[in-house]
């Protein structure tokens, strides 16, 4: 059976567990942890420009067809007719979709607030102490001392998980092809909940579903080995906000260095 493929990319710590969890209350939908599959399609497609033993007798079609049908490989036992696939680079690789997969795609961006986002990766590394943090290893690694500033200044950089999402993401604003993402701002999806739902439906061109945000059940949880912090991907069963604010947690350096940032929203951002 054919299916339906969309994508969700976005920021990290701004909900994308969660709205995942809820999505697959419809039956519907399949979506899960973070897949390789942009990466295989991306590396595939390298091999074929640069492998002397292709280049000596290319075949295009079969070189069109082993990266198109990548998708379908990975996910040949799902039932649900739509599928949903995250990685946080897809919006950075629209064409590649375009070419490959969809000639209309659909990318899911769960997004927040910088200091926000910065506050909820101090606040999950104070809730893991007995843990040393991807982030913590990378700055002992350079020599640095493990302080809530030079955490964030590490996210924020170019090594960074946020910028790097910042960054893959403002390239389809760049490019003027932001009508094929959706910014799903993390406090709409708290407080106004059913309300962003049907927007994603709308978005997705698919009826609208009812959801139950009582009991909310990650049912593809992924494992944090990678990331040394062991909640970093647990969702609530009931949805409730229980954020910090970015005052309380962030100093008054980070604050002023990272504000304004969010492009998607401020017409007067310091992003780009």
């Amino acid at each position: 059976m054919s299916k339906t493929y969309h994508f969700m990319a976005g920021l990290p710590r701004a909900g994308s567990t969660l709205l995942k969890s809820i999505l697959n209350q419809n039956p519907e939908i399949h979506t899960e942890p973070v897949s390789p599959i942009l990466e295989l399609m991306y590396y595939t497609d390298e091999y074929f420009t640069t492998s002397e033993q292709y280049l000596a007798y290319p075949k295009p079609k079969s070189a069109y067809n082993l990266v198109s049908k990548v998708i379908d490989n990975f996910y040949f036992d799902t039932e649900e007719p739509v599928v949903i696939d995250h990685c946080r680079a897809w919006s950075n690789n629209i064409e590649r979709i375009k070419t490959y997969i969809t000639p209309n795609p659909k990318i899911i961006c769960p997004v927040r607030d910088v200091a926000d986002i910065l506050t909820s990766f101090i606040s999950m590394i104070h809730r893991n102490k007995d843990q040393v943090s991807f982030i913590d290893e990378h700055l002992i690694e350079k020599g640095y001392s493990t302080t809530d500033d030079n955490r964030c200044h590490y996210l924020m950089s170019k090594e960074g998980i946020v910028e790097q999402a910042l960054w893959a993401q403002s390239q389809a604003f760049i490019r003027g092809d932001q009508k094929h993402l959706l910014m799903v701002e993390y406090d709409d999806l708290m407080n106004s909940p059913q309300e962003t739902m049907n927007r994603i439906y709308e978005f997705l061109e698919m009826d609208a579903y009812q959801h139950n945000f009582n009991h909310i059940d990650n049912t593809h949880r992924e494992t944090e080995y990678q990331w040394n912090l062991k909640d970093m991907h647990q969702v609530r069963s009931k949805l409730s906000k229980r954020s910090k604010k970015p005052e309380d947690v962030l100093s008054e350096e980070v604050l002023n260095k990272y504000k304004n940032l969010e492009y998607w929203k401020y017409s007067n951002h310091r992003y780009f």
